[in-house]
């Protein structure tokens, strides 16, 4: 078959299964038929589109770069998105957190500030216990709620919403950045989850525009941008599960964008939104300030001025963005505190290290620091010193951005990736992370593990037929595969879709 119909029946095989996944999304009912939910056949639809994913990327960088297979590429890629921009949410309820704050914040309240408990709550507790409740709450915190309550009821839907709202006992922890697209969207059209994919959407196509023009300037293959706009991972997690996580992808990958054009204080003032956006691309900010060293020395003048006014920028946009809800003081961290002190899902290597520090002699397990059992902690501090070291070994290697700006950026893949591997919560979309630095290293054993991780949701399923004990097994099937895979590939310096990209690019 030809090359060019190759990708075509590729792409069309695959926006059938979209459409039949959008299909199959209404029988995903909040609150309802959890046992007779059609998991098995979702992840059917999901590792097949997965398959296709892996062959696509395999043949295409094999080939050299043409202007059609690019457009073909597009095309399918946002016929993928439209597809599944009308299905129902398939076993994630993270965006209902995300309108209620929406609707909070446009209503002038700090979206830190209170709980959905609170607001489900107070009214009872000021009944029931009158003196505990005026301890805890002021004339402006009742006022303020009694809004929060006018909101909750002022239709049938916001109401529905606001009690799909996960983990309704913790504060909100998603940043300012966050917050601000949230508003929007609400004051664009309240309470509407399509709305919030359609503002998702754009961020998504923002960051194929940024890995366009990131390949472009490397003179790299443009088509391998199939890896991002194709990724089953990317569409699932980010139009049908609707999470937030492409607001600051985008970000960081308009500041790598504008890095490699040695344009420093606006990839500064990106990454600084991708902070906003979420707190992960400040691990990378060291880099950055070396990066923009660099260049200041080739030019006449004192070479620390430039840094110091990047890192000055940076600093200063991340206050800008936190300003508006500084009137509550430290407690606008509490949920994201919470989040960070007693959140653990789907993790491997996090969990590897726990298991090693329980089994120590000395009963840790028994002991506690800082809110958290001791061999959680210390699991918790290993991660920071593998980061911490990891960073400063990259900052000693002293790459430059001017003469090997490929071998600079993989820099910011493997700090990217060792924040994923190493998180204590390794959920799906978290991976979505490290899928644009796909685009210019396709690793095969990365790309791969956008496959595998869909095994996530086969927990859902074990936990509605109650064979919880098989969900043991779930990380094991998840991860061993890409760690073995990965071990490979480095014993054998380079993975085969590595190769293919070389041969490509020549």
């Amino acid at each position: 078959m030809r090359p060019r119909l190759q990708v075509i029946f590729l792409g069309i095989f695959s926006l059938l299964l979209y459409f039949y996944l959008t299909k199959i999304s209404k029988e995903f009912n909040w609150g309802e038929g959890y046992a007779d939910r059609p998991i098995l056949t979702y992840l059917a639809i999901y590792f097949s589109l997965s398959l296709i994913f892996f062959a696509v990327c395999a043949f295409v960088l094999k080939q050299p770069e043409n202007r059609f297979t690019f457009w073909t590429i597009i095309i399918f890629g946002l016929l993928f998105r439209l597809s599944v921009l009308p299905a129902q949410q398939i076993q994630e309820d993270d965006v209902y957190r995300y309108l209620w704050d929406g609707k909070v914040f446009s209503n002038g309240i700090n979206p830190f500030k209170y709980s959905p408990s609170e607001v489900h709550d107070f009214k009872e507790l000021r009944i029931q216990d009158p003196e505990t409740y005026y301890e805890i709450y002021t004339e402006t915190n009742e006022r303020e709620l009694e809004k929060l309550s006018e909101l909750k009821w002022e239709s049938p839907k916001s109401l529905k919403f606001l009690e799909r709202v996960n983990h309704p006992g913790v504060p909100t922890i998603y940043p300012p950045m966050a917050q601000f697209v949230f508003t929007t969207v609400h004051l664009i059209q309240a309470d509407s989850i399509l709305a919030m994919r359609m503002a998702f959407l754009i961020f998504d196509l923002l960051t194929l525009f940024f890995i366009v023009g990131i390949l472009n300037k490397l003179g790299l293959n443009k088509n391998l941008s199939v890896i991002y706009f194709w990724c089953p991972l990317i569409i699932k997690e980010t139009l049908n599960s609707t999470h937030l996580d492409i607001i600051g992808i985008s970000f960081l990958c308009g500041s790598i964008y504008f890095l490699v054009r040695q344009r420093h204080s606006l990839a500064t003032f990106f990454l600084a939104l991708g902070f906003l956006g979420k707190l992960y691309p400040a691990i990378l900010f060291p880099l950055y300030f070396q990066s923009c060293l660099e260049k200041s020395r080739k030019n006449e003048g004192n070479p620390w001025r430039a840094p110091i006014l990047n890192s000055l920028l940076f600093i200063g946009v991340i206050i800008l963005g936190y300003l508006p809800f500084m009137g509550i003081g430290l407690q606008m961290f509490d949920g994201l505190k919470a989040y960070s002190l007693y959140w653990q899902s789907n993790d491997s290597i996090f969990a590897s290290l726990v298991f090693v520090f329980k089994n120590l002699p000395g009963d840790l397990s028994s002991m506690s620091f800082l809110s958290n059992p001791l061999p959680i902690f210390l699991s918790k501090l290993t991660v920071v010193f593998i980061l911490m070291g990891v960073l400063i070994w990259l900052l000693l290697e002293n790459t430059s951005l001017i003469d090997e700006p490929h071998k600079f950026l993989k820099q910011f893949f493997i700090l990217m990736a060792l924040v994923f591997l190493l998180s204590p919560i390794q959920n799906p979309w978290y991976l979505c992370w490290v899928v644009p630095f796909l685009c210019l290293f396709p690793n095969r054993s990365w790309i791969l593990l956008t496959g595998l991780v869909g095994l996530y949701y086969i927990d859902f399923y074990f936990d509605y037929q109650e064979i919880q004990s098989w969900s043991l097994w779930i990380p094991w099937v998840e991860y061993l595969p890409f760690y073995l895979l990965l071990l490979w590939d480095f014993r054998n310096k380079k993975s085969g879709l590595e190769k293919a990209k070389i041969d490509a690019i020549q």
